[in-house]
């Protein structure tokens, strides 16, 4: 049985996955260029960096995205042996799917199987969108009905294309707040799947830029099939505080913005405090909540910051609610409490709202119950409360009230 490594995560390798014969082949490993992606399991094989591919003894390194020629010369440069490469993408490129029932009796067994695939992945979508359209619907209403004032921003979360509540936050905040510019911008938005600002783009028409480090995720988020209908700019880039502002302006957007949406799991206090030209009403902030909520820290600042490579576990990364607060208070905004998920914080500028609307339980912490760590093997082990830090506790962390650099086990008194 051949061994193999596959070299993209994407839709192709979707694809792949669905007509391969497991009696064939033995898949040892992938990977994939999106540092994000990179330590992460994926049905349940690793995900490695480039530079690690030679080291997995695969016979075949099948190539299972679009950027065949990219990822060749990737891989000839890592000393990989042409023979070694193997390009699927060709073979996904030639299937379509097919209505006359006829060309079954004709067509090869393994092809019939992979237009049937194809044609299924159609049908999948078409549900797929009826679903949307019946979530829309159901968020519509909701919408309608929610109430001016508050105790915390749970009463008004609701999902459809953010990761746990935020859309309905982020509908209620644009109710209440005097907002000029229907604009956004939010960073680390993967393929836009999942997002912050997504229901934003479609249910309330607002004009927005994400950026990205992978450029894979970018191009799919360009070929999405409604991308036309919207006012949407997509970058790749790799976020650093010293071309962040360069990166905004450059893709139009200046001055008075609607909301700024930050989850780049990593430089994040450092490149929010970098940003001066966009001042946002709204602000929402993913912050490390293994951090806690009282001190106010954040990882040291380092360019090429990726949280696999700085510790197996993920959990090293990003900034502390009480540094984003206090980041809030120095700037002129209000606290207005975080999603129940206890990840995502929201502040909206102080000439943008009514203090009285603050939520009465804003400042209660909310402490995160997912559970996302992975050991040294790559496997999640689902730590939580202080087992997370224990983990973490020879790492640096940078005192932002002393402005020292110190020790997790020394802060946190481990």
């Amino acid at each position: 049985m051949r061994k193999v490594v596959l070299f993209g995560t994407g839709k192709v390798y979707s694809v792949f996955m669905q007509l391969y014969d497991r009696n064939k082949l033995e898949i040892v490993g992938l990977s994939d260029n999106n540092k994000q992606k990179q330590g992460l399991m994926l049905d349940g094989v690793k995900i490695y960096a480039p530079n690690s591919v030679r080291d997995l003894a695969a016979d075949w390194i099948v190539i299972t995205t679009a950027y065949v020629e990219e990822v060749k010369a990737q891989l000839l440069e890592l000393g990989i042996e042409e023979n070694k490469i193997k390009n699927f993408y060709s073979i996904y490129k030639k299937l379509s799917p097919f209505e006359d029932e006829n060309w079954i009796n004709v067509l090869k067994e393994d092809y019939c199987i992979a237009l049937t695939a194809q044609k299924n992945r159609q049908q999948e979508v078409q549900v797929k969108q009826l679903q949307q359209k019946s979530l829309f619907l159901e968020a519509k209403n909701f919408i309608n009905s929610m109430p001016e004032r508050i105790n915390s921003l749970e009463e008004v979360e609701f999902q459809v294309f953010s990761q746990f509540g935020e859309d309905g936050i982020i509908q209620w905040l644009i109710r209440n707040a005097k907002i000029a510019n229907k604009t956004f911008v939010e960073f680390g938005a993967s393929d836009y799947v999942e997002s912050n600002t997504r229901f934003l783009l479609m249910n309330n028409n607002w004009s927005g830029l994400i950026i990205d480090g992978s450029k894979d995720n970018i191009e799919k988020v360009k070929e999405w099939d409604s991308f036309w209908k919207y006012d949407l700019t997509a970058i790749n880039e790799f976020i650093t505080k010293d071309n962040i502002n360069r990166i905004i302006m450059d893709a139009g957007f200046s001055g008075d913005l609607g909301i700024l949406s930050l989850d780049i799991d990593g430089n994040d206090y450092w490149v929010l405090c970098a940003i001066t030209c966009v001042k946002p009403c709204i602000l929402i902030c993913e912050y490390n909540n293994t951090y806690g909520d009282e001190k106010k820290v954040t990882i040291p600042y380092d360019e090429n910051f990726f949280k696999t490579d700085k510790h197996y576990s993920n959990l090293y990364w990003g900034a502390s609610l009480g540094a984003f607060k206090d980041y809030a208070e120095k700037n002129g905004y209000y606290y207005f409490g975080s999603n129940s998920a206890g990840h995502n914080a929201f502040f909206v500028r102080k000439d943008c709202i009514d203090s009285s609307l603050i939520p009465m339980q804003s400042s209660t912490f909310v402490v995160s119950k997912y559970r996302e760590s992975i050991d040294l093997n790559g496997k999640f082990n689902f730590l939580s409360g202080n087992k997370k830090l224990e983990a973490l506790r020879d790492m640096d962390l940078v005192n932002l009230e002393t402005g020292r650099i110190e020790k997790i086990s020394n802060i946190y008194c481990l």
